[in-house]
Protein backbone atom coordinates (compact mmCIF):
# COMPACT_ATOMS: atom_id res chain seq x y z
CA UNK A 1 0.00 0.00 0.00
CA UNK A 2 1.51 3.31 -0.77
CA UNK A 3 0.87 5.34 2.23
CA UNK A 4 0.73 9.51 2.95
CA UNK A 5 2.05 10.38 6.06
CA UNK A 6 1.65 14.10 6.85
CA UNK A 7 3.65 15.76 10.22
CA UNK A 8 6.42 12.48 9.07
CA UNK A 9 9.37 14.30 10.98
CA UNK A 10 7.65 14.34 14.18
CA UNK A 11 7.13 11.89 17.14
CA UNK A 12 4.47 10.23 15.41
CA UNK A 13 5.11 10.37 11.78
CA UNK A 14 8.98 8.95 12.55
CA UNK A 15 7.68 6.07 14.19
CA UNK A 16 4.77 5.35 11.74
CA UNK A 17 7.01 5.51 8.92
CA UNK A 18 9.69 3.25 10.56
CA UNK A 19 6.40 0.95 10.50
CA UNK A 20 5.08 0.78 7.15
CA UNK A 21 8.08 0.33 5.99
CA UNK A 22 8.75 -2.76 8.12
CA UNK A 23 5.82 -4.14 6.91
CA UNK A 24 6.19 -3.64 3.31
CA UNK A 25 3.98 -0.56 2.45
CA UNK A 26 5.46 2.08 0.55
CA UNK A 27 5.52 5.59 2.12
CA UNK A 28 5.67 9.54 1.28
CA UNK A 29 6.19 11.46 3.88
CA UNK A 30 5.64 15.42 4.87
CA UNK A 31 6.52 17.72 6.93
CA UNK A 32 6.96 21.39 7.46
CA UNK A 33 10.72 20.89 8.38
CA UNK A 34 12.84 18.18 8.78
CA UNK A 35 14.63 19.45 12.55
CA UNK A 36 18.02 19.24 11.13
CA UNK A 37 17.95 15.63 10.38
CA UNK A 38 19.28 14.53 7.37
CA UNK A 39 15.97 13.17 6.15
CA UNK A 40 16.24 12.48 1.97
CA UNK A 41 13.25 11.03 2.11
CA UNK A 42 10.89 13.31 3.91
CA UNK A 43 9.37 16.05 1.51
CA UNK A 44 9.51 19.62 2.72
CA UNK A 45 5.69 21.14 2.71
CA UNK A 46 3.49 23.42 4.38
CA UNK A 47 -0.57 21.94 5.26
CA UNK A 48 -1.24 25.13 3.61
CA UNK A 49 0.24 24.05 0.28
CA UNK A 50 -2.52 22.45 -0.88
CA UNK A 51 -1.34 22.13 -4.75
CA UNK A 52 1.78 20.25 -3.25
CA UNK A 53 -0.03 17.54 -1.19
CA UNK A 54 -2.20 17.09 -3.96
CA UNK A 55 0.46 16.79 -6.47
CA UNK A 56 1.98 14.02 -3.76
CA UNK A 57 -1.34 12.65 -4.08
CA UNK A 58 -1.96 11.73 -7.81
CA UNK A 59 1.56 11.43 -8.71
CA UNK A 60 2.45 9.14 -5.72
CA UNK A 61 -0.46 7.47 -6.55
CA UNK A 62 -1.73 7.22 -2.81
CA UNK A 63 -4.03 4.45 -1.20
CA UNK A 64 -4.18 5.36 2.53
CA UNK A 65 -3.53 9.35 4.12
CA UNK A 66 -2.17 9.38 7.45
CA UNK A 67 -2.74 12.56 8.97
CA UNK A 68 -0.27 13.28 11.86
CA UNK A 69 0.62 16.68 11.02
CA UNK A 70 -0.54 19.91 12.26
CA UNK A 71 -0.74 21.78 16.16
CA UNK A 72 0.26 18.55 17.95
CA UNK A 73 -0.74 19.47 21.48
CA UNK A 74 -2.96 21.05 24.04
CA UNK A 75 0.87 23.19 24.87
CA UNK A 76 1.36 24.41 21.62
CA UNK A 77 0.65 27.40 20.23
CA UNK A 78 -1.70 28.63 23.28
CA UNK A 79 -1.44 32.19 22.78
CA UNK A 80 -2.68 31.72 19.05
CA UNK A 81 -5.59 29.78 19.09
CA UNK A 82 -7.12 31.04 15.38
CA UNK A 83 -3.94 29.62 14.23
CA UNK A 84 -4.55 26.33 15.86
CA UNK A 85 -8.11 26.06 14.14
CA UNK A 86 -6.56 27.09 10.70
CA UNK A 87 -3.55 24.40 10.89
CA UNK A 88 -5.35 21.53 12.32
CA UNK A 89 -8.99 21.51 11.25
CA UNK A 90 -8.55 23.34 7.56
CA UNK A 91 -5.50 20.53 6.96
CA UNK A 92 -8.38 17.74 7.65
CA UNK A 93 -11.08 19.00 5.74
CA UNK A 94 -8.65 19.09 2.58
CA UNK A 95 -7.08 15.77 2.78
CA UNK A 96 -10.61 14.70 3.48
CA UNK A 97 -11.25 15.98 0.19
CA UNK A 98 -8.81 14.47 -1.32
CA UNK A 99 -9.63 11.21 -0.07
CA UNK A 100 -12.87 11.83 -1.32
CA UNK A 101 -11.90 13.41 -4.90
CA UNK A 102 -9.21 10.79 -5.51
CA UNK A 103 -11.04 7.26 -4.65
CA UNK A 104 -8.30 6.97 -1.25
CA UNK A 105 -8.91 3.66 0.50
CA UNK A 106 -8.33 4.82 4.22
CA UNK A 107 -8.06 8.02 5.62
CA UNK A 108 -6.56 8.13 9.68
CA UNK A 109 -6.88 11.22 11.77
CA UNK A 110 -4.56 11.20 14.64
CA UNK A 111 -7.03 12.59 17.62
CA UNK A 112 -6.38 12.70 21.27
CA UNK A 113 -7.68 11.91 24.37
CA UNK A 114 -8.04 15.19 25.61
CA UNK A 115 -11.10 15.81 23.28
CA UNK A 116 -12.88 14.49 26.27
CA UNK A 117 -12.04 16.68 29.05
CA UNK A 118 -12.45 16.23 32.40
CA UNK A 119 -14.39 13.62 33.30
CA UNK A 120 -15.84 11.65 36.34
CA UNK A 121 -16.45 8.47 34.19
CA UNK A 122 -14.34 4.80 35.99
CA UNK A 123 -14.02 3.81 32.14
CA UNK A 124 -14.17 6.42 29.19
CA UNK A 125 -15.29 5.04 25.99
CA UNK A 126 -15.40 6.55 22.62
CA UNK A 127 -19.71 6.62 23.56
CA UNK A 128 -18.83 9.23 25.68
CA UNK A 129 -19.87 13.07 25.07
CA UNK A 130 -16.84 15.48 24.59
CA UNK A 131 -15.88 18.30 26.57
CA UNK A 132 -12.72 19.90 24.80
CA UNK A 133 -11.44 22.28 27.47
CA UNK A 134 -8.73 23.34 25.12
CA UNK A 135 -8.42 25.25 21.20
CA UNK A 136 -6.24 22.25 20.43
CA UNK A 137 -8.99 20.21 21.88
CA UNK A 138 -11.94 22.06 19.74
CA UNK A 139 -9.72 21.60 16.84
CA UNK A 140 -9.66 17.39 17.32
CA UNK A 141 -13.44 17.43 17.95
CA UNK A 142 -13.76 19.37 14.86
CA UNK A 143 -11.41 17.36 13.04
CA UNK A 144 -13.28 14.10 14.72
CA UNK A 145 -16.90 15.69 12.94
CA UNK A 146 -15.23 16.54 9.43
CA UNK A 147 -13.77 12.37 9.30
CA UNK A 148 -17.52 11.15 10.59
CA UNK A 149 -19.11 13.34 7.91
CA UNK A 150 -17.14 12.66 5.13
CA UNK A 151 -17.47 8.96 5.49
CA UNK A 152 -21.32 9.12 5.96
CA UNK A 153 -22.10 11.79 3.17
CA UNK A 154 -19.10 10.61 0.83
CA UNK A 155 -18.05 7.13 1.85
CA UNK A 156 -14.94 7.76 2.53
CA UNK A 157 -13.72 4.97 4.89
CA UNK A 158 -12.19 7.30 7.29
CA UNK A 159 -11.72 7.27 11.42
CA UNK A 160 -9.65 9.07 14.22
CA UNK A 161 -7.56 7.53 16.76
CA UNK A 162 -7.93 9.46 19.95
CA UNK A 163 -4.51 8.39 21.63
CA UNK A 164 -4.00 8.81 25.13
CA UNK A 165 -0.06 10.93 26.44
CA UNK A 166 2.43 9.72 23.76
CA UNK A 167 6.07 9.54 24.54
CA UNK A 168 9.49 8.22 22.27
CA UNK A 169 12.37 8.46 19.94
CA UNK A 170 11.66 12.43 18.47
CA UNK A 171 8.98 14.03 20.78
CA UNK A 172 10.72 17.51 20.94
CA UNK A 173 7.59 18.71 23.39
CA UNK A 174 7.71 18.56 26.81
CA UNK A 175 7.56 15.19 28.83
CA UNK A 176 8.66 14.05 31.69
CA UNK A 177 10.02 10.49 30.31
CA UNK A 178 12.18 12.21 27.75
CA UNK A 179 13.46 14.80 30.59
CA UNK A 180 14.43 11.99 32.77
CA UNK A 181 16.50 10.53 30.35
CA UNK A 182 18.31 13.54 29.29
CA UNK A 183 19.21 14.63 32.64
CA UNK A 184 20.66 11.44 33.34
CA UNK A 185 23.12 12.10 30.57
CA UNK A 186 23.70 15.40 32.14
CA UNK A 187 23.98 14.17 35.65
CA UNK A 188 21.20 16.13 36.64
CA UNK A 189 18.06 15.59 38.76
CA UNK A 190 14.73 15.37 37.74
CA UNK A 191 12.22 17.55 39.25
CA UNK A 192 8.65 16.96 38.48
CA UNK A 193 5.81 18.95 39.81
CA UNK A 194 2.55 16.94 40.39
CA UNK A 195 -0.31 15.48 42.47
CA UNK A 196 0.84 12.47 43.29
CA UNK A 197 -2.95 11.17 42.89
CA UNK A 198 -3.21 12.73 39.70
CA UNK A 199 -3.79 9.43 36.68
CA UNK A 200 -1.38 9.49 34.04
CA UNK A 201 -2.00 7.84 30.33
CA UNK A 202 1.55 6.84 28.98
CA UNK A 203 1.52 5.50 25.10
CA UNK A 204 4.67 4.11 23.77
CA UNK A 205 5.05 5.40 20.21
CA UNK A 206 5.61 1.77 19.14
CA UNK A 207 1.88 1.22 19.90
CA UNK A 208 0.36 4.11 18.18
CA UNK A 209 2.04 2.81 14.92
CA UNK A 210 0.56 -0.39 15.68
CA UNK A 211 -2.42 0.43 16.19
CA UNK A 212 -2.27 2.22 13.11
CA UNK A 213 -1.00 -0.30 11.10
CA UNK A 214 -4.29 -2.51 12.21
CA UNK A 215 -6.75 0.16 11.64
CA UNK A 216 -5.51 0.42 7.81
CA UNK A 217 -5.12 -3.00 7.54
CA UNK A 218 -8.62 -3.48 8.45
CA UNK A 219 -11.38 -4.01 5.57
CA UNK A 220 -13.92 -1.95 7.17
CA UNK A 221 -13.72 0.37 10.25
CA UNK A 222 -17.05 0.18 11.81
CA UNK A 223 -16.67 3.16 13.56
CA UNK A 224 -15.30 6.66 13.46
CA UNK A 225 -13.48 7.19 16.95
CA UNK A 226 -11.60 5.12 18.63
CA UNK A 227 -9.39 5.03 21.65
CA UNK A 228 -5.64 4.04 21.68
CA UNK A 229 -4.29 3.99 25.23
CA UNK A 230 -1.48 1.35 26.69
CA UNK A 231 -3.97 0.20 28.89
CA UNK A 232 -1.95 1.55 32.53
CA UNK A 233 -3.44 3.90 34.36
CA UNK A 234 -0.17 5.07 36.63
CA UNK A 235 0.54 8.08 39.61
CA UNK A 236 3.34 9.91 39.46
CA UNK A 237 4.80 7.51 41.88
CA UNK A 238 4.76 4.51 39.57
CA UNK A 239 6.14 6.37 36.67
CA UNK A 240 9.46 7.28 39.13
CA UNK A 241 9.81 4.33 39.66
CA UNK A 242 10.11 2.81 36.21
CA UNK A 243 12.51 5.50 35.44
CA UNK A 244 14.58 5.02 38.25
CA UNK A 245 14.71 1.30 37.63
CA UNK A 246 15.59 1.70 34.14
CA UNK A 247 17.96 4.60 33.79
CA UNK A 248 20.95 3.95 35.77
CA UNK A 249 21.84 7.23 38.20
CA UNK A 250 18.79 8.38 37.20
CA UNK A 251 17.13 10.98 40.48
CA UNK A 252 13.60 12.01 40.19
CA UNK A 253 12.66 14.67 42.72
CA UNK A 254 8.55 14.76 42.73
CA UNK A 255 7.19 18.17 44.22
CA UNK A 256 3.92 20.06 45.09
CA UNK A 257 2.31 20.86 41.75
CA UNK A 258 0.18 19.88 38.74
CA UNK A 259 0.75 19.08 35.31
CA UNK A 260 0.40 21.43 32.84
CA UNK A 261 -2.46 19.00 31.09
CA UNK A 262 -4.43 18.86 34.45
CA UNK A 263 -7.98 17.64 33.28
CA UNK A 264 -8.71 14.32 35.40
CA UNK A 265 -9.25 11.09 32.50
CA UNK A 266 -9.47 7.52 34.80
CA UNK A 267 -9.83 5.15 32.41
CA UNK A 268 -10.00 4.17 28.79
CA UNK A 269 -11.82 1.66 27.45
CA UNK A 270 -9.86 0.06 24.23
CA UNK A 271 -12.60 -2.57 23.70
CA UNK A 272 -13.57 -0.91 20.19
CA UNK A 273 -10.37 -1.04 18.27
CA UNK A 274 -10.11 -4.39 19.81
CA UNK A 275 -13.29 -6.00 18.11
CA UNK A 276 -12.70 -3.69 14.98
CA UNK A 277 -9.00 -4.26 14.21
CA UNK A 278 -7.94 -6.78 16.18
CA UNK A 279 -5.26 -4.58 18.26
CA UNK A 280 -4.38 -4.78 21.69
CA UNK A 281 -1.46 -2.29 23.52
CA UNK A 282 2.32 -4.67 24.00
CA UNK A 283 4.19 -1.87 25.25
CA UNK A 284 3.32 -1.31 29.68
CA UNK A 285 5.08 1.75 30.93
CA UNK A 286 7.96 -0.87 31.93
CA UNK A 287 8.73 -1.95 28.45
CA UNK A 288 7.86 1.04 26.26
CA UNK A 289 10.15 3.04 28.52
CA UNK A 290 13.25 0.78 28.48
CA UNK A 291 12.60 0.67 24.42
CA UNK A 292 13.16 4.27 24.75
CA UNK A 293 16.07 4.62 26.82
CA UNK A 294 17.79 1.55 24.66
CA UNK A 295 17.14 4.09 21.38
CA UNK A 296 18.77 6.86 23.37
CA UNK A 297 21.80 4.75 24.66
CA UNK A 298 22.33 3.46 20.78
CA UNK A 299 22.13 7.00 19.70
CA UNK A 300 23.54 9.15 22.49
CA UNK A 301 21.24 11.28 23.31
CA UNK A 302 17.61 11.58 23.04
CA UNK A 303 16.69 11.60 19.26
CA UNK A 304 14.90 14.77 18.60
Amino acid sequence: MKVLVTGGAGLVGMALRRHLEAAGHSVLATDIANFSRHDPDLVLADLDDHVRLEQMVVEGGVQAIVHSGGISGPLMQRETPLNVMRINVASTAFLLDLARRHSINRFLLMSSHVVYGHSDKAVISEEDAVHPGTTYAASKVAGEALVESFAREFGVSAAALRLTRVYGPHRRANCYLRQAIEDSFAGKTTIIPCDTSFPYHFLSVEDVAGATLAALATEKLEHATYNVGSGEVLTMDAVRDTILATVPGARIELVEGRDPAPEVQNDFSLQRLAEDAGWRPHYPLAAGFADYYRRALADGKVMQ
